[in-house]
Order: C-alpha cells, then structure tokens, then sequence
C-alpha cells in the first residue's frame, strides 16, 4: 500500500502557486508532476518581477498551494510577500511547500523556522525531503526485519556522477549540508523510529549525538575527489566531496549500536543502501531506488493535510544540532581533507 494515495479528486482543485518557475527544479519536476497528475486547478508560475503584481495574478479566493522553489536566501521575503498580500480574507486556506536546504546551520534554521513562525502556523508549512516519498524506504518501516542482535547500521549514498558544473552550489554547500543534513539524517530517523510519523522521526534525532573527538577524525572523515579544485579554480578548496560519521544513539533499543552514515561524488558506482549488520555476520539490506512519480505524492500529500512525508521544524532543528560541532570543527581546520580518485568505492575512503 502507497504511502498516500495520490488519486487526484477533481471537486479539491487548490490554485497552485511556483515561486520560481523557471528554475530547474520547476521545469524538470513540478510542472511535470502536475501535468502526470492530471491537476484540476490553477497553475500560476511566478518569477520575481511578479512580486509587485502578486494578487493580479493569483485569484483571490479559495484555497491556495505556494511552493517556494527558490534560494533559501528569497523565503523570508517570499514568506512575507504571501502573508501580506493574501492572509486578510484567506489566512485559513494558504499552505507552503518548502525545499531544502533549510538553513544553513543551526542558528540560521532557528531564525529561519522563527521568521516563517510569525506569518503562519506549523500545520501550513511542509518542508520537502523527496526520500521520504520514496516506495522503497516504505519497506524499512512495513517489512519486518529482525531488531534483536543488530551490530550496525549503515546508509550510504554513493553517487558515479562529479559536481557537474554546479560549481557556486558546491562551493557554498557542500557534502554535508547537500546530502547528509537532509537525506541521510531523515533515512536513520526512519530506521531508528520504524515510523513515518513526524514526532517519532523526531524523538528519534534527539537521541542522536556523535561521542568522539572530531578534530582527530575518530568518527567523522571528509574528502574531496582528485581534480576537484582544479574544477572550481579553487587551489585551496576545503569543500567535501565526500564525508562519512560515526554516531550513536542514547536509546536503549539502539544503544551498542554503530550508525555510519556515508556520501560521496564521483564514486565508483550509484546506489543507495540502508545496510544492517548482525553480530552474526548476517545482513540485511534494503536497496532505496530512484523512483519516478515522488513529486506527485509530495503534492497529493499536501493536498490531503498529510505531513507525514514532510519534515518538522523540530526535526529541522534537531538534524543540525548533530552536524553543528562538525561544522564549527572544520571551519577552522585544514590539514584533515582525505583525497581520493575519482571512481574510488565508497567502502575504502570510510
């Protein structure tokens, strides 16, 4: 059984509103998704030179989905711009959909979550993870497998493909924060918790810490493909390609556990794996796929009040909490970048 069921009921047609309509994510996902959907209502695309002429182009009445896909630098001002053109008459019928990143450390997603906080309530925002719509990482919560005698966990994501030219994204995000901060910490607090449900995921992060010393790589590694600086003209780039960590959860359930979690570019081979290891030697291993379709289960899920496929703010909050030491480790440290060449597997840098 899906996750939610995306079935499309023509008698709920919310005008759906695209802050950033030109970008690549709008054309290549949303506007692609809406039209698999078969999408009943209004379609409004908007750019930034529409930001003065807003209810002009938006009908006034009914309710109303405005997905932010743009910068995190424009959703404070996008925020506003919506509370303040179209809260008067109709604050009840308004949802936000948000992508990642949110924030871009502890403290600016606090700032971020309050500012968004003073417009709307937490039920209108829905903070997109698209792992979370995911068929295949349904199966680490619906099928059963064994708890007891657990060694470790494993998720990895390794990717064949290089930055490919995103060269101002990487330089200012990163492994870390692109990958880990998102995709990686909302996979282990699915395993962790068993459970889609928010405030389990959530519970679940707040068992988590890293209990090592980080400036002597004991739990936490970064590298950076060969040729990388030369592709950024960046001589002395610290950004990581690749980052592994080592954590460990306070829950009794988990406690003796290892978590590893692992990313990497330019690696030798593409998959994704939630691998549990037994003190048995045992394994098991679930694959999670590239699946088509996750954006139109993002928006039936809004459609339908569903936040179970969406990120809280405390999980926000929670995910950098346990990256924050990492990040204030390696800011002031150069001398820790693994080097690695391009179509290395992923098992022999962690």
């Amino acid at each position: 059984m899906p996750l939610v069921d995306t079935t499309y009921m023509e008698n709920n047609s919310p005008t759906y509103i695209i802050f950033g309509a030109s970008g690549d994510l709008s054309k290549r996902y949303l506007l692609t998704a809406l039209k698999n959907m078969n999408y009943a209502g209004n379609i409004v695309p908007i750019s930034r030179k529409d930001y003065g002429n807003l209810k002009n182009l938006i009908p006034g009445k009914g309710e109303k989905i405005f997905h932010l896909a743009i910068p995190p630098a424009g959703v404070e001002e996008a925020v506003e711009l919506i509370y303040n053109n179209f809260t008067k008459d109709n604050s009840g019928n308004i949802k936000i959909i948000l992508e990642k990143p949110f924030g871009n450390n502890l403290e600016s997603a606090k700032k971020l979550i309050t500012h968004i906080n003073k417009y709307f309530s937490e039920e209108q925002i829905y903070r997109v993870d698209h792992y979370l719509a995911k068929q295949s990482l349904q199966k680490v919560v619906t099928e059963n497998w064994e708890k007891k005698d657990i060694a470790s966990i494993q998720i990895l994501a390794s990717e064949k493909i290089d930055i490919e030219g995103r060269v101002s994204f990487y330089e200012q995000t990163g492994a870390l924060k692109d990958f880990v901060q998102s995709h990686l910490i909302e996979m282990t607090a699915v395993t962790l918790s068993q459970s889609f449900q928010p405030h389990q995921r959530e519970q679940a992060l707040k068992n988590i810490n890293i209990v090592c010393d980080i400036s002597k790589q004991e739990c936490v590694k970064r590298g950076q493909y060969e040729g990388y600086r030369n592709e950024v003209e960046n001589p002395t780039s610290m950004t990581e390609t690749f980052v592994s960590i080592h954590l460990m959860s306070s829950d009794p359930i988990w406690r003796e556990v290892s978590i590893t979690l692992s990313t990497g570019k330019a690696l030798s081979d593409k998959r994704t794996q939630i691998i549990i290891k037994y003190k048995d030697g045992s394994e098991k291993i679930f694959n999670i796929e590239h699946e088509p379709g996750a954006y139109e289960k993002v928006i039936a899920s809004v459609i339908a009040n569903q936040h179970n496929l969406f990120i809280s703010d405390g999980e926000i909050l929670q995910s950098w909490r346990i990256l924050d030491a990492i990040e204030q480790t390696w800011a002031s440290s150069t001398n820790d970048l693994i080097f690695y060449a391009k179509g290395s597997d992923i098992g022999d840098i962690m």
